[in-house]
């Protein structure tokens, strides 16, 4: 037997149907908690606290900018319940 970890499938799905506002939906089966977002790039997104978001949930963003495809990217940390941390890239 090993000891390297199994593959976690990214729990997100991201919506892209409502731009300017754009979903983060935790398609898991678990509460992920400390999740907060930033962007790289010229594109704006309204400061907020890391939250918690439930499974089937989910967060709602305001984000702002022209052509965010070109050059903006959106990175979402969270934490797991045994405390390991994950950041995934989404780019639009």
């Amino acid at each position: 037997m090993s000891d390297v970890p199994l593959a976690y499938p990214v729990p997100w799905l991201f919506i892209r149907d409502h731009a300017p506002t754009y979903g983060l939906k935790n398609a898991s089966l678990e509460t992920l908690k400390h999740v907060s977002f930033a962007l790289l790039g010229p594109g704006s997104l309204p400061e907020h606290f890391p939250m918690t978001i439930g499974a089937g949930e989910t967060a709602w963003l305001p984000i702002a900018g022209d052509d965010l495809a070109r050059a903006t990217t959106l990175v979402v940390r969270w934490r797991r319940d045994n405390d390991d941390e994950y950041l995934w890239r989404v780019v639009f």
